[in-house]
């Protein structure tokens, strides 16, 4: 039985690398999957001419040169054709990439099972990407329509008969607590810089702090908005280190030495980044973004507005039983729903059968 991959609209594994991301998927992902599967087919929208060491049973099948993205999604297919013959059932990484998926379907008779993650069309609006708006806006409803399975990691985030709950996770095993004590004052957040995940928030969050002179705040990522975010902490007089994107691994180490983890967005599925922050059993402040995954006061602090998310980042910061205390739940509940080892085979089991 072999399985075909599509990531993400324009993603690719050069991308990946950059972010830090590829070797979670090579870990998580593939490695599982060439165990259960004869064959993968790893369709990317980029890396031609690229090597990469990926597990024995996976061909990476790149886009051509000179071929634009949009138009590579539709002939995809057709150019591939050879392969998409070959394979058994696709896997769609995130709906809006799913449209050579459903081509697939239409013309070779390919089941294909894609995640809804979160509002994608929402998403490119905040992004004010007008473009991929109206092209989401046609893709999506068609990638839902005909898809054969739908993995939603939320119950909320779509009602569809079709639907299969498996929860993004992450893994306990490596992602646990440090040995060493917390830093003092660091506050930690890992994200791209983009208008989503609303850093001018956060930033001005830690202004209001009655430790604001006290507090570090590290972001780890990379986006369009870096020079203005700089700008802005300068102007608040926030002490804020803006990092390149590392590699996964790499992450355990600044979860396991951060006091307090925090995301501020305005929109967000269940995020992988807060899943393994509370694995290491860092306390985490967030917003009530519509994937969050956290219990107020019983798994992380929560807070709406600026004014309350600082009250509540000076509760962390100031009170080391409760810091713990969160600390130490919201790592069992990753534990107890969210590892990421027991749910890849959940939805091996699921891919197998669409495929019979």
């Amino acid at each position: 039985m072999n399985l075909g991959l599509f990531l993400s609209v324009s993603d690719s594994l050069k991308k990946q690398t950059k972010t830090g991301q590829l070797e979670r998927m090579i870990k998580y992902y593939l490695r599982p999957y060439s165990k259960k599967f004869n064959h993968i087919y790893l369709f990317s929208y980029g890396d031609s001419g690229q090597k990469f060491t990926l597990p024995a049973k996976v061909t990476l099948v790149p886009k051509p040169k000179f071929i634009p993205i949009y138009l590579y999604q539709l002939i995809l297919p057709f150019i591939h054709f050879k392969t998409i013959r070959k394979i058994n059932v696709n896997r769609v990484f995130q709906t809006p990439g799913g449209l050579p998926a459903l081509i697939s379907k239409i013309f070779f008779k390919k089941p294909y099972v894609t995640t809804y993650g979160y509002d994608y069309i929402r998403f490119t609006k905040i992004e004010h990407q007008p473009i991929l708006t109206k092209l989401f806006s046609f893709v999506i409803p068609l990638v839902l329509r005909f898809a054969d399975k739908i993995i939603i990691t939320f119950k909320s985030s779509l009602k569809d008969a079709k639907t299969v709950i498996i929860h993004n996770g992450t893994d306990p095993q490596s992602f646990k607590p440090g040995k060493n004590p917390k830093e003092k004052y660091l506050v930690l957040s890992v994200g791209r810089l983009v208008n989503q995940k609303n850093y001018e928030r956060l930033i001005k969050v830690i202004s209001l702090s009655k430790y604001k002179y006290k507090i570090k705040l590290v972001i780890i990522g990379m986006g369009p908005l870096q020079k203005k975010l700089l700008n802005l902490s300068k102007t608040l007089r926030v002490n804020l280190i803006i990092i390149p994107n590392v590699k996964h691994s790499q992450l355990i180490a600044w979860y396991q030495k951060a006091e307090v983890f925090s995301l501020t967005s305005i929109i967000e599925g269940q995020v992988k980044v807060l899943l393994e922050a509370l694995s290491t059993e860092c306390a985490c402040l967030t917003t009530p973004f519509i994937g969050n995954m956290t219990k107020d006061n019983v798994t992380g602090l929560i807070g709406t507005n600026s004014k309350q998310l600082a009250h509540k980042l000076d509760q962390l910061l100031s009170d080391p039983d409760l810091n713990q205390t969160l600390g130490r739940q919201g790592r069992q509940m990753v534990i107890r729903n969210f590892d990421l080892n027991k749910l890849i085979k959940k939805e091996i089991k699921l891919l197998k059968l669409c495929a019979q």
